[in-house]
């Protein structure tokens, strides 16, 4: 995985041709005061054009800006993989097998809730480790089957205790897994300094989320441990235990000396403070990009803007549907 330094010119220039791509911020207004139609129109001027098109002779209202949201940003994906090369690639790639987290989960919760396997098809982010094909081939089987194929996999202990305890617990295991992987690696040069930095400073932000979310429902603080993603930058196991153990104000006090803290109000709705620890997340990495220009900061940087911005367009596009005020669509949006 090491590899030669990579040569980052070339891939950061791709990335920042995609990156004038991304919705500006004031546009978000703008599809706020659109009705649901309206908005797809607008999809239709962008560069989601062409998965809308696709889509829309199988799929109309949210479903089809569900769907045509996933496969692009799957392309988006899969075209940063395309230019890359050498150890840049082998990076890029380890970043993405995130998406097998994601794939996996989706077709549990999608077969225990009876979709159609045309629909979980549709969900899919196949940028991983796995293929299209291997997941579309999950979609039809049953859950036994599903656990059976990622035999001699990484997950295949975690997945066998589907049925067992919640898929939320599952999905927190599979992640460490993902995780663990990335924070044992001993950098060796500043290209994988960076990447490793980047996902530990990710695993403080899963943490704090964790740990807020949970002392807000009086859960004990064993078993909020339990759920800590180990390898953090600030936030490590013995960390969250220490704050884990305290009372909910002592703890909020005690957060104003971690990077991720600043100007957050915790008399807020948790989302709110998910979001704004998340816009937190995108100004640090930003900044970070800013200063390594050639660096796969910049990649990193505009992977979780695209993936942001395809969350904000699910966003509005579910709450027009369902007729939700524009003041409630607009708290739950991340914009940086």
């Amino acid at each position: 995985m090491l590899g030669k330094r990579p040569q980052w010119a070339y891939i950061v220039a791709r990335v920042r041709v995609m990156k004038r791509n991304l919705i500006p911020n004031e546009e978000y207004r703008k599809l706020l005061n659109m009705d649901f139609n309206e908005i797809v129109r607008y999809l239709e001027e962008t560069e989601y054009k062409r998965e809308i098109d696709e889509l829309s002779y199988k799929y109309s209202g949210p479903r089809l800006v569900d769907y045509a949201l996933s496969l692009h940003l799957f392309r988006r994906y899969k075209r940063i993989l395309d230019v890359s090369f050498g150890a840049a690639k082998e990076l890029i790639f380890e970043y993405l097998k995130r998406w097998d987290v994601w794939n996996i989960i989706n077709i549990l919760r999608g077969k225990l809730a009876n979709v159609p396997p045309e629909e979980m098809e549709e969900t899919l982010v196949p940028v991983g480790e796995f293929s299209y094909d291997f997941y579309k081939s999950l979609v039809v089987r049953d859950v036994d089957e599903i656990i059976k194929a990622f035999d001699r996999t990484p997950y295949y202990e975690t997945l066998s205790k589907v049925g067992q305890i919640p898929l939320s617990e599952i999905e927190d295991e599979l992640y460490k897994i993902y995780y663990s992987k990335i924070t044992s690696i001993s950098p060796t040069e500043q290209a994988l300094k960076f990447f490793v930095d980047f996902i530990r400073k990710e695993i403080d932000l899963k943490n704090i989320k964790t740990i807020l979310r949970l002392k807000m429902d009086e859960v004990p603080a064993e078993e909020i441990v339990s759920r800590i993603i180990p390898g953090g930058y600030q936030l490590d196991v013995d960390e969250a235990r220490k704050l884990a153990a305290m009372s909910f104000d002592e703890l909020v006090k005690s957060l104003e000396g971690y990077w991720f803290w600043k100007d957050i109000e915790i008399e807020d709705s948790f989302s709110r403070v998910e979001i704004k620890l998340d816009a937190m997340w995108m100004q640090d990495v930003a900044r970070r990009a800013n200063y390594y220009p050639l660096s796969i900061l910049p990649v990193l940087h505009y992977m979780s803007l695209k993936k942001l911005e395809v969350d904000n367009l699910r966003v509005i596009g579910w709450g027009k549907w369902e007729g939700l005020p524009n003041e409630v669509i607009e708290e739950q949006l991340v914009v940086v």
